[in-house]
């Protein structure tokens, strides 16, 4: 059977092929033994090579689905400029912003956009003054005898985020059918709409629905932000096709049209879909030369002592993979995740230890052993993770678990200590327990932890965080308290729940 690669390589050299990565944290690969897990920004640049020579550089369309400025241990010190620099050699052409790229506040966004040699589309946000001729509502590709219209679209957590950095939120129907509009009487020859999404998964599947009934041609929607791998297209029935792509380039997404495919309205869209995932990765070549440049930002760091050291702080089992991958930790506790609460609740002396699967953004796979610089990569927070301990009755636990575990795919699924269902589970009604967890849980609240907290006691978010500023533990982060008591720590493999799983509290 002809691999992917070979598949892709058997089409006409005229084609055109758009290549789409999303939420990239991260510039190094890695590996576990000789098998790639990630490939990193130099094999992701190999494959564009690869691609390139079979079809020329300027039938290539690279795009990025937005998250790549923040969070990571490196932004935490160059605020995403090394991420600017690498996309910049890697020869990205367009891409949205995700809800992290606002991360660094207003001023630092302005400043990366300004070094970015590929542009920027937002189609239903308007953008402060002094950024609004550098992101665009949409774009035609190629330039001459254009093809295809491209166009971004935030979902409302990127919306909400946008909008707390200047930005000012359009009504994302008035928006879209205005650009359609535009489009239509502008070029009336495009006939293939891509945009680059990101939202939820649930918003892509309305977004779709709403493009079927009002684009006349084919449709693609490029999403992330979930960093979940979907497909979502029937093709008797479709015009629109939604392809969602994993985190970091665990998948890579690749549609090739040839010449005459490209303004044909009546065709199978996902037969012109290729994924590369690790398999395809294993035979494609690094570029020496972006290796060298993300090589390059590290050295900066050395020679200013701010690497973390590679010092061991726990060895497991032989052949022991700790699994601090996305897309298990959006789905159910991991060996990984046990380790780390079970870590945190020794640490603080808590009766249970919860962080959200969010604030893991590793995304890879540790092989028997567990270093300090594994944790920095891990947990990307400035601060290695303020500890909270706060006291939560029995009924705030459980509703903090039906809202982690009610959809997968998310970031505030929970990761939790040993025994802590059984321990939520034979307490009386109203006994309150010592919980631990990372204080940005509850202080910012993208994931809805506090707002819950705040509605069962019937007050409002900020007279709690007042509240619980006392409870923020000084002199310690969760780096730290990870590094004192790994030691003390047993390994557990167990799975402690799952999405779907059916919980009962009686």
């Amino acid at each position: 059977m002809d691999s992917i690669l070979d598949k892709i390589k058997a089409n006409p050299k005229d084609s055109k092929a758009i290549i789409h990565i999303t939420d990239t944290y991260f510039l190094k690969g890695s590996k576990i033994g000789n098998k790639i897990d990630l490939p990193g920004f130099a094999r992701i640049y190999g494959a564009i090579e690869l691609l390139s020579k079979k079809f020329g550089k300027e039938n290539i369309l690279f795009l990025h689905g937005g998250d790549f400025l923040f969070p990571s241990f490196l932004s935490n010190f160059f605020k995403g400029k090394q991420m600017i620099e690498i996309l910049n050699q890697c020869r990205l052409d367009y891409c949205t912003l995700g809800n992290h790229d606002y991360d660094g506040g207003p001023e630092i966004l302005k400043k990366r956009i300004s070094e970015s040699k590929f542009k920027y589309i937002i189609t239903n946000l308007s953008p402060p003054k002094n950024i609004s001729k550098r992101i665009l509502q949409y774009d035609v590709w190629p330039k001459t005898n254009p093809e295809i219209a491209i166009l971004g679209i935030s979902g409302r957590m990127t919306a909400d985020k946008a909008a707390e950095n200047g930005f000012k939120v359009k009504d994302l129907k008035k928006s879209l059918h205005s650009t359609l509009r535009d489009i239509k009487k502008r070029f009336p020859e495009i006939q293939l709409l891509v945009v680059l999404s990101h939202m939820g998964d649930s918003e892509d599947l309305y977004l779709k629905k709403h493009l079927n009934s009002i684009w006349i041609g084919n449709s693609i929607i490029f999403g992330g932000h979930d960093h979940s791998k979907i497909v979502s297209y029937h093709p008797r029935t479709d015009k629109c096709m939604i392809v969602k792509g994993q985190s970091n380039a665990r998948t890579i997404q690749i549609v090739i049209f040839d010449e005459k495919s490209i303004m044909q309205k009546s065709q199978n869209l996902q037969k012109k879909l290729y994924i590369l995932d690790s398999k395809q990765y294993q035979k494609i070549p690094e570029s020496i030369k972006i290796e060298r440049k993300v090589e390059s930002w590290f050295e900066i760091l050395k020679r200013q002592n701010k690497l973390p050291t590679n010092k061991i702080i726990k060895k497991f089992p032989d052949n022991v993979i700790l699994d601090g991958t996305e897309l298990s930790l959006r789905k159910g506790t991991t060996n990984l995740g046990n380790f780390i609460t079970d870590c945190l609740k020794i640490h603080t002396n808590s009766d249970i230890a919860l962080i959200n699967s969010g604030h893991f953004r590793g995304d890879r796979l540790f092989l028997e052993k567990l270093r300090i610089s594994d944790l920095y990569h891990t947990f990307a927070m400035r601060d290695g993770g303020k500890i909270i301990v706060t006291n939560l009755i029995k009924k705030e636990g459980i509703l903090l678990f039906k809202h982690a575990y009610s959809q997968t795919g998310k970031g505030k699924i929970l990761q939790f200590s040993k025994d802590t269902l059984k321990i939520l589970k034979n307490a009386k009604r109203d006994t309150e327990f010592r919980v631990a967890l990372i204080s940005d849980m509850l202080f910012t609240n993208e994931d809805g932890f506090a707002n819950i907290i705040a509605k069962n006691r019937k007050t409002n978010i900020s007279e709690l965080r007042k509240m619980w500023k006392k409870d923020i533990l000084k002199d310690t982060n969760l780096i730290k308290g990870i590094e004192e008591t790994a030691s003390k720590v047993n390994y557990d493999p167990k799975m402690r729940l799952k999405v779907d799983s059916k919980m009962t509290w009686k």
